[in-house]
């Protein structure tokens, strides 16, 4: 992407998820994003098909830089470590995120934003499989992974709307309920 795509996409970005923070996310309209980014909706229809989609894009994206940050590439390495280091992650996107997420989780018409998450985990989940990193009692991994991933995505989902939201409390209870073999395991 050039210097200019890139200066757009961050202008719709910033202005898709200060609007999602405000509003339900799947009421959005194009011209709504655009004109509070700034550029014509020509542009918003370079960068993506509806508000909905740039939303999932931006926050998909936040999400797999974190994943790569630290459990991208190979070699041998503290998983346990590197799992933690990435759900703290995990956990300062939804906080930056809070109202978004909130909305969206909150909505009986759209667990989007849900399904986003429990995604992103399976995707990880996969990653840590084929690393090596978990070791699983059944042979079905894709099984193992949306498992987790639906959990995690759930009991996540209970900790934004807590008032009080600490994520070392969040990493040892989330330690204590996924099961021996994963690495965070308590």
């Amino acid at each position: 992407m050039d210097a200019r795509a890139q200066r757009s996409f961050g202008r719709l970005s910033a202005a898709v998820l200060e609007l999602a923070a405000h509003g339900a996310p799947e009421t959005l309209s194009v011209a709504e994003v655009a004109r509070t980014a700034g550029v014509h909706r020509s542009t918003f229809y370079e960068h993506s098909e509806s508000p909905s989609a740039l939303l999932r894009a931006v926050l998909r994206g936040e999400l797999d830089e974190a994943r790569e940050r630290h459990l991208g590439g190979g070699g041998d390495r503290d998983w346990a470590a590197a799992v933690r280091a990435t759900t703290l992650e995990v956990l300062a996107h939804l906080e930056r995120h809070r109202a978004v997420y909130l909305r969206s989780l909150g909505s009986p018409t759209d667990g989007t934003l849900r399904t986003l998450l429990s995604e992103h985990f399976h995707a990880s989940i996969l990653l840590l499989a084929e690393r090596g990193a978990l070791r699983s009692p059944v042979a079905d991994v894709d099984l193992v992974a949306r498992y987790v991933a639906e959990g995690t995505a759930g009991a996540l989902s209970v900790w934004l709307t807590r008032e009080v939201r600490d994520a070392d409390d969040f990493l040892v209870a989330f330690a204590r309920l996924v099961p021996s073999w994963w690495p965070l395991s308590a």
